[in-house]
């Protein structure tokens, strides 16, 4: 069964959407979430993770008994990421859906006889 566009309904186009951000976490970030992970598993006192936004960028630091963990990216970049490709989906499915039948009442005669 082929996927049509234009046959989804609002729940589908919500499913698409957190489909796409589980990903983009699971995917985007698995370095981070990695070095996240171990800190929290660090011995008492050897884990520390932090962020901050500095100058536009969001900085992310991660430091634990196996070393330390930076990550930095612009905040514009991570909004593009979050909501470009959602919301193209959405623009795309707004212009594939057919729009509604004009839906007219029925001619009333009003002749007498």
């Amino acid at each position: 069964m082929a996927i049509s566009l234009s046959r989804w309904r609002a729940r589908h186009l919500l499913a698409a959407w957190t489909v796409y951000w589980v990903a983009l976490i699971a995917f985007g970030a698995h370095s981070a979430l990695s070095a996240v992970a171990r800190a929290l598993n660090a011995p008492k006192g050897l884990g520390s993770i932090s962020a901050s936004v500095d100058n536009g960028m969001f900085v992310l630091n991660v430091s634990s008994d196996q070393g330390v963990w930076r990550g930095t990216t612009s905040l514009t970049a991570m909004a593009i990421w979050f909501a470009g490709p959602p919301l193209l989906l959405f623009l795309l499915w707004l212009v594939t859906r057919s729009s509604p039948a004009d839906v007219r009442e029925p001619e009333r005669d009003y002749r007498t006889y």
